[in-house]
């Protein structure tokens, strides 16, 4: 009787810890559904504003990696949901494995804006755009397995603008770039950048909405602005590239160590545009922006 009841009892046991197993792998299974794959929608708290922003995860995404994150500014009057497909590196965050975000800007008369500048008169509205995007990265980096060495900005026109404000007082992008934008008077003057900060410019040399020689309202000249980048990480050697009928002209800037930190692309008779449709030599706007920066940590060069 005694040996029945011990066999009763061992079989109890077992389905015990059976059902203990089958309890943590649903748990998981909830785990697991909680980091999102693909495009997808997010929202923050921030300043007493909802933040939205999309987020593009790679399919193979592996959270025992250390993921870039990469993060695309639209222009004044725009919307991230357009720039995904506007500026879409999604096959690239495939390929080269890395995450995107398209933060969205608020509303300023129905026209979504970025404020790229210490508050001021300078600015559009009062929203702490700054403070906005560091939050957001550390919601992101929550969640995902992010290479915080590795966080990199890059927009058009007015998200260019942003771009720079952020090289310039956050310490969190190792590099940044920028199409059809530029730096304004606050930024130019007043950069407060970690050496080194690589940084990528794309302008059209037509752009009637930021000009590329500068304005009187605040907006600095494209040559002066690759001049700053280039006198802050002293690159003053310089290799020179076209395409087959010379309409584009790449200028890479060297160090003495040979390392790249500055780039412009000037597209003669350009306007004021982000096109992926752009063929620099087989690459498009979005190839050229993420081949540049990912080259770079915060610490400076990979190779």
């Amino acid at each position: 009787m005694n040996e029945a009841f011990y066999k009763i009892k061992s079989i109890f046991f077992i389905l015990i810890l059976l059902f203990a197993c089958e309890e943590n792998e649903d748990a998981n299974d909830i785990n697991s559904d909680a980091v999102q794959i693909g495009l997808f929608n997010s929202v923050l708290s921030h300043d007493g504003l909802t933040r939205q922003f999309i987020v593009y995860v790679p399919t193979n995404y592996d959270s025992n990696l250390n993921y870039p994150l990469m993060i695309n500014f639209h222009g004044f009057g725009g919307t991230a949901s357009d720039f995904v497909e506007t500026a879409d590196m999604r096959n690239l965050a495939e390929s080269e494995g890395f995450i995107i975000v398209y933060p969205q800007g608020t509303n300023l008369g129905g026209y979504p804006h970025w404020n790229s500048s210490a508050p001021s008169s300078d600015n559009k509205s009062n929203v702490d755009d700054f403070g906005f995007i560091e939050a957001m990265i550390e919601n992101i980096s929550s969640t995902y397995s992010i290479n915080e060495n590795r966080v990199y900005a890059a927009g058009y026109s007015n998200g260019g603008f942003m771009s720079y404000y952020l090289a310039c007082n956050s310490k969190k992008f190792a590099a940044i770039g920028s199409v059809a934008g530029t730096m304004i008077d606050d930024s130019y003057q007043n950069c407060n950048a970690l050496v080194p900060t690589a940084m990528i410019n794309i302008h059209g040399t037509a752009d009637s909405v930021v000009l590329y020689d500068g304005d009187s309202y605040g907006s600095t000249a494209i040559t002066d602005v690759v001049n700053w980048w280039k006198n802050f990480n002293s690159c003053f050697n310089v290799d020179i590239i076209t395409n087959q009928d010379e309409s584009i002209e790449q200028q890479i800037y060297y160090d003495d160590s040979g390392n790249p930190y500055v780039q412009h692309v000037k597209i003669y008779n350009g306007e004021h545009y982000w096109s992926d449709k752009l063929n620099f030599n087989g690459k498009n706007t979005s190839q050229l922006i993420w081949d540049f920066v990912s080259q770079f940590n915060l610490d400076g060069t990979l190779n």
